[in-house]
């Protein structure tokens, strides 16, 4: 149970829908449900790679670990490196609905601050860097406190998103809303539904958040995995709901003009009031909960890099007392800090969400594609038969399924997120190659 909360808590379905639902509006229009239901499927066969892997070879470095076992040294690096940027920019991506919809609860119903706070960037910066301080400590305390307060957040998000898919089901359709077929691609043609579909990696992604606590795991090594699956199944089916639900209330080019605060628009289209800070109230519960999550991982893919001898030993440390990796743990919080001093110094909170979701989304689905090829490989070379549905085919759909997916929307990307997607990739690779004589230098200063 734990682990599920982990890892659903990660996925945020409130604030998945707040950051990125009016995304994919814009993107494809109605065609965004579908997007989600289809880009959940290729997910859905990488999640069994991650549960192979983790039933097979338990390892708090996940994907980087996994590609180290199966690729080598230097692909493991290189993989590090990716799900590093990833998380990373995810964190870059949410401090900025933690602050804006922080905000916006100290002005109503709290009166605390003024009307104009959520758009001023140095006080969406400055509530951001609160929250991942608090985040900081609260896992250096230890996975149970962090693990009981994730779920006392879960069912508060859900319970609340749930209320309120049910009054916007009750609710009659606004002019501009969408209560028609699901099964449509939208009105951005096929390039605006692989746009929608790339986004929804970033709605899909967080489940795999149990398989780096699966060192920790006091049960089988099967239930990290199967965790993360029953996270992802029933995450994804909440979200679609209120998705759907949301498109009938709301007029779709109003959800796509209002990209970084649709769910508060969503409470306003419902009649404002206490729905609109209630429905505030959730986003920062969700925005929290991911905040947290994603430190968590990142602590302990430098934990297990600095096992495997890629890093300096003191990120391998684990404190006596609560028995986490805590020098790895403020590594993370200082990182995520330095992101939070950078949106102070946007001329615009609001400027960079859209091309971080995309670049983001990019990485995201690059490390999925990095752990299906390394299940696949892993297996096989094992001796595995290659019709073996959840070692090897399912994860090779999964992975030729997203690969084809960012191959073909890389294409339509603006030239910005593009090259940034390239710099990232290029960097990985420079990493990669000097792997190797990182390992040897740590290794040399051990001997010391």
């Amino acid at each position: 149970m734990d682990l599920s909360v982990l890892s659903s808590a990660s996925m945020a379905p409130a604030y998945s829908i707040a950051a990125t639902f009016g995304l994919m509006i814009a993107a494809a229009g109605a065609g965004a449900p579908l997007a989600l239901v289809l880009l959940t499927i290729p997910v859905m066969f990488i999640a069994i790679a991650f549960h192979r892997m983790c039933e097979e070879h338990p390892d708090a470095g996940s994907t980087y670990a996994w590609a180290r076992l199966a690729f080598g040294q230097r692909t493991g690096g290189f993989s590090g490196w990716i799900v590093m940027l990833s998380y990373f920019g995810a964190a870059m991506a949410t401090i900025v609905p933690a602050g804006v919809y922080t905000l916006r609860f100290l002005n109503d119903p709290l009166h605390l601050v003024g009307a104009g706070a959520a758009d001023n960037p140095l006080a969406v910066a400055a509530i951001g860097s609160a929250w991942i301080v608090a985040a900081g400590l609260m896992l250096v305390w230890g996975m149970r406190p962090t693990a009981d307060t994730t779920a006392v957040f879960l069912v508060l998000e859900i319970g609340a998103l749930l209320l309120f898919a049910g009054l916007a089901l009750l609710h009659p359709v606004a002019s501009g809303g969408h209560s028609g077929s699901l099964l449509t691609i939208g009105n951005g043609g096929g390039a605006g539904f692989l746009a929608a579909m790339v986004l929804a990696i970033w709605v899909a992604d967080g489940w795999e958040i149990s398989t780096y606590t699966s060192e920790e795991n006091t049960g089988s090594a099967r239930q990290p995995g199967s965790s993360a699956l029953v996270a992802l199944g029933v995450t994804t089916a909440i979200m679609l709901v209120c998705a759907i639900a949301f498109m009938r209330v709301a007029p779709l080019d109003g959800l796509a003009k209002h990209a970084t605060d649709t769910l508060a628009y969503v409470a306003d289209q419902l009649g404002g009031g206490w729905r609109t800070w209630l429905m505030v109230l959730t986003v920062i519960v969700s925005t929290g909960a991911t905040l947290w999550t994603g430190q968590l991982g990142l602590s302990r893919l430098l934990f297990s890099a600095a096992r495997d001898g890629l890093l300096p030993r003191a990120f391998g440390r684990v404190h006596a007392r609560f028995g986490t990796p805590a020098f790895s743990i403020a590594v993370v919080t200082i990182g995520a800090l330095v992101l939070s001093l950078l949106v102070g110094l946007l001329p615009s909170v609001y400027a960079m969400l859209d091309d971080v979701d995309n670049i983001v989304s990019i990485l995201l689905g690059m490390t999925f594609i990095l752990t299906g090829a390394a299940c696949v490989t892993y297996f096989l070379r094992k001796g595995t038969p290659w019709f073996d549905v959840t070692r090897v085919l399912l994860p090779a759909a999964g992975t030729i399924g997203l690969t084809a997916l960012l191959v073909k929307n890389f294409q339509s990307q603006t030239a910005v997120d593009q090259w940034a997607a390239i710099g990232c990739v290029i960097a990985g690779v420079l990493i990669a190659l000097l792997t190797p004589m990182f390992a040897a230098m740590f290794a040399k200063r051990r001997t010391a």
